[in-house]
């Protein structure tokens, strides 16, 4: 258990290359959303409607731009009739319309690099390319240490 905590805390240590590779970004398409206000009207016809009404009170008549109601008085009952007038309403109102515009134009590539400083030192150079053989040294240390484990699951599963 030692020997893998040394081990780990090595790779730790492994640090990583300050050249960057250029990068390169590439867009040929651009998307535009403008939100505009659509003026319009809704349309809707108001039905015919009939009603009657029969009390003992007074006579009336009303008028609106809607209905009219006429009421007169028959052997001491107020007949009373509600009549709306049929006609089409217009309602103006606004609606919020979005336009999508796809502009495509010609792909350009646009590479930027990025230079360092200085380059690695001889010491950075040997922890990078030792860190694969770390790696794999590692890798074959658990194998050995769990070999008895190991074979009996594949030996479980092979048979």
């Amino acid at each position: 258990m030692r020997k893998l905590s040394i081990l780990l805390a090595i790779l730790a240590c492994a640090c990583s290359p300050k050249v960057l590779p250029p990068t390169n970004y590439t867009d040929s398409v651009r998307v535009e959303i403008r939100e505009r206000l659509v003026h319009d009207t809704v349309t809707f016809e108001v039905p015919k409607i009939i009603e009657k009404v029969v009390t003992r009170d007074t006579a009336s008549h009303l008028e609106n731009d809607w209905a009219q109601s006429d009421a007169e008085v028959k052997d001491g009952f107020l007949w009373h009739s509600l009549e709306t007038k049929p006609h089409t309403v217009y309602v103006p109102y606004e609606v919020p319309v979005h336009d999508t515009t796809y502009i495509e134009k010609e792909a350009q590539t646009i590479t930027v690099t990025k230079e360092v400083e200085k380059p690695l030192t001889w010491w950075q150079k040997a922890r990078i390319g030792a860190f694969w053989w770390l790696l794999a040294l590692s890798v074959s240390l658990l194998i050995y240490t769990f070999r008895k484990p190991i074979l009996t699951l594949l030996k479980k599963f092979i048979l």
